[in-house]
């Protein structure tokens, strides 16, 4: 392994522990304001964060020389891979689908995939609005 690799390796690292330390805080957040809710709202609140963040940063680093690539590893594979869950997000859908919440699943499912969609769009949308003035 070459040292740029590592320097790479390293930002990822270091943002994955920013990022999952984040997601451990708005998740301890959550279930100590909303410790009866069934719908696994931290989850799709930070999914949706994530997808909203990751357009946005898309759309600002686009052709743009300084942002380097240390900084996106950092930021993209490391903020942003350690803050959103997708692996959660699977097993709370199979979750819900065992508890008998099939509605709630398929609502849950619906709202975190359109809306990661729609919100990953509009993060690069709104950046490109943003820097083309």
């Amino acid at each position: 392994m070459n040292s740029e690799l590592y320097r790479h390796a390293a930002s990822a690292t270091a943002g994955g522990a920013l990022g999952s330390l984040m997601r451990f805080g708005v998740g301890v957040w959550f279930v100590h304001h909303h410790p009866e809710s069934k719908f696994p709202w931290n989850t799709l609140a930070l999914n949706l964060a994530g997808c909203l963040m990751i357009g946005l940063i898309y759309g600002w680093v686009e052709n743009r020389w300084l942002f380097g690539i240390h900084l996106r590893h950092f930021l993209i594979t490391g903020i942003l891979g350690g803050f959103t869950t997708f692996s959660a997000f699977g097993a709370e859908s199979v979750f819900l689908f065992r508890r008998g919440e099939s509605l709630l699943a398929g609502a849950y499912i619906l709202a975190s995939v359109a809306g990661g969609l729609i919100l990953a769009w509009a993060g690069e949308r709104l950046s490109y609005t943003i820097l083309s003035r």
